[in-house]
Formats: structure tokens, sequence, C-alpha cells
């Protein structure tokens, strides 16, 4: 039973997956399911599955490292009344490399409207959100991006942006499964349950067959944290080998540069069996990694993680960092900024807009750059798809 069900789970974490990291090849789907099908009826007929729960996880590790389609990106609109007005962003950390490299990235997409775009430099506290909610509705703005904090820990706030007639967007807070904000009309989702399925997948692979002795890093403070380690230790769970584990230990996003690598140390001293390490976030992984190094050199311990940050994705070919679930932050601007212009316009949101994902390790880290940027190894039709949708193309 215990076989079947991981099978039926892995079938389904692939088609979720293919559904946004796969080539615009309708084959390429076919074949998968196919493939993860064939998987289950023979997993059912094996003694220990063992062998089957790599080869299920495998073939859904290679389904997500497709480039992923320009397809459902939403109806088109037409921006030109929006040139020469302004949106402000309220990052959780403006310090962060992901949340730079994706601000500047939102910021050349607004310019390609005449829209420019401002980044509050926030510091990870609730009062410098508080200050960045002021200064955007004291400046008129014509939107307010939330990237990173918690729309319900600011509703004193968002009643007074939308009393001011400023509508107040979350981006990158929900996951693509999950309900929107109560309140809140436009939203920009992102897959993160299903980056966390797929990372996990990608380690249960890369072990072959050995128990998957996870070390998760979580940000429990972060709206993402909870439905991610809950997806980390489902699937290990239900798809890895018999005495796989999942230790859980957190990090708030303001003390990683502190914290991370000596709690990944103690971890690994205290725990002799771990064999991965699984950041939810892949900014951790740059505090992770000098971790390892000092506590467990010889002990071939690998980092799966999620977000596509250049500098991280650059540790792939040293093979610390084994697989990052990569964001384009580039094509993740793109449906943010498309969701700020259709708030601003007043016109119907696009359901569950959500930027896609694809698995990157040695086979194809190339694709992004020598060393990675934002904008490569996703294809290059996003831009002018969306360029096309504003009318501007």
């Amino acid at each position: 039973m215990r076989v079947r069900k991981l099978a039926i789970a892995v079938i389904a974490a692939g088609s979720a997956l293919t559904l946004v990291a796969c080539s615009s090849d309708s084959d390429t789907t076919t074949e998968t399911t196919a493939e993860a099908t064939a998987v289950e009826e023979s997993a059912s007929e094996t003694a220990d599955g063992t062998a089957d729960l790599v080869a299920a996880a495998q073939a859904v590790c290679d389904a997500g490292k497709a480039i992923p389609a320009t397809t459902d990106i939403g109806e088109p609109i037409d921006v030109t009344p929006l040139a020469g007005k302004t949106i402000y962003s309220i990052p959780i950390d403006s310090k962060l490399e992901f949340y730079q490299v994706g601000e500047e990235a939102m910021r050349g997409v607004a310019e390609k409207a005449g829209v420019e775009l401002v980044t509050f430099p926030s510091d990870g506290t609730q009062t410098s959100y508080q200050q960045g909610f002021q200064q955007a509705i004291n400046a008129k703005a014509g939107a307010i991006l939330l990237n990173g904090p918690l729309p319900e820990t600011l509703a004193p706030q968002l009643e007074e942006a939308l009393a001011a007639g400023v509508p107040v967007i979350p981006v990158h807070v929900t996951d693509s499964t999950g309900e929107s904000v109560p309140g809140i009309t436009y939203e920009a989702f992102a897959p993160f349950n299903e980056s966390a399925a797929l990372m996990t997948y990608c380690a249960i692979a890369d072990l072959g067959g050995e128990p998957l002795n996870a070390l998760v890093i979580e940000a429990s403070e972060t709206g993402p944290s909870a439905g991610m380690v809950e997806t980390i230790q489902s699937v290990i769970a239900s798809g890895a080998p018999a005495g796989s584990t999942a230790t859980v230990i957190n990090s708030p996003v303001t003390k990683w540069a502190t914290d991370i690598q000596p709690a990944v140390q103690s971890a690994l001293i205290a725990d002799a069996g771990i064999n991965t390490v699984l950041p939810i976030y892949d900014s951790m992984a740059l505090f992770a990694a000098p971790g390892i190094e000092q506590a467990a050199p010889d002990r071939n311990i690998g980092i799966y993680t999620f977000n596509g940050t250049p500098a991280v994705m650059a540790l792939i070919p040293d093979g610390v960092v084994r697989v990052d679930i990569a964001e384009n932050p580039d094509w993740v601007a793109y449906v943010n900024i498309d969701t700020a212009f259709r708030a601003m316009l007043n016109v119907p949101p696009t359901p569950k807009a959500s930027g896609p994902i694809r698995a990157i390790n040695a086979s194809n880290v190339a694709e992004t750059g020598n060393p990675p940027e934002v904008n490569k190894g996703f294809g290059d039709e996003y831009p002018a798809a969306y360029l096309q949708l504003w009318g501007l193309g």
C-alpha cells in the first residue's frame, strides 16, 4: 500500500510540475505521464519498491528540467494609459540578493510601459514596512507591491492604502495552489509547494536508493514556509526509501547571515546520518554551504533548494549545491508587474498568476550563463509574449 500511494503521489506531483515546467511540445507531457504510470505499475509488483521509488523520483525531476512554455499568461490589456505613474515595492528585506535581483527586474519591466518602480529600503522589520506604506501613500503611488511581507500583519496599513485609492498587491507570498489573501483582489502567486516537492524528488533520485536523511531549513515567519516544509515531509514520508528522515531547523530572515552556518554545523555534528540539506530558499544556501564545509567536508552532503538566485546557481558546478529549483526573477517580474498593471487599470486579475519553475543542476546550469544570470535558462519567448499581451509588441 505504501508503494502504491507513493506512485499516485508522484504522478500527481509530476502532472503539476509538467504544467509549469514543460516545453511547448505536448509529447513531453504524454511521455512523462506514461513513464510515471509505468513506474506505478512496476512499483506495486516489487518487494521493497526502492528502485521504483528512485525511478519515479527521477522521472519527476527530469520533467522539471524542461524549459517552460509561454502559454496562459493572461488576457490582453492596454497599458498605455499608465505611462508616468509610479509603483512602490516593499520587499521583505531589500539587502537580500534574491530581492535585489527581483526588484531590479521589476523596475526594468515597468519601464517598458513608462511606469516608474520605487523600491523602499526595508530591513525585515514591521516598522520599515509601515514606513514604506506611508511613503507610498504620501507619494500617491499607483499601486503598492508587497514583495514578501505578510499582508495579514499589516492590516491597518492595507486599510489606509485602500482608503487612499492605492491597490495593494501581495507578490511571491501565497502558494499557487492556495487561496488568495482575504480582502485582496489582486495577487501574484508563486509555485512554492511544487518547488519543495520537486527539489525533494531530485534529492531522492540523486541518492540512488539510499535513505534521504534531510536537514530542512525553514523561515517560519514567511508565508510559504509551513506549506513548503509540510510538502517536503510528505514527499519524504511517502516517496523516499525506508528509513528516510527530516530534521527541521528554523532561521528568521534577519538572522540568516549569523545563524544558519552555526546551526547547520551543530546539526551535522549531532547527527552523522544527515546526507542532504534542504533550505526552502536558496539565499539560505549561501550560509549553509560553509556550515557543511566546516562540519562535514568528507560526507558528500548536497544542497537542494528553491529560488534561482544567480549566486547560488553559480555554486552548482562545484557540487555542493546539487539542484536549484529556479524561478526566473525576470519572468516573475513580468507576472508581478502584469498583476499591478491590471490593478491600476481596474480590470480582472489573471487567476492564480504565477511564474514557472525549472530544475537547474549540473546538466543544464550552463544554459543560465557563465556566470548565471537572471534572464537565462528559461527560453527567450516570454518578454515578447508579455509586450504583445500589453499592446506594446
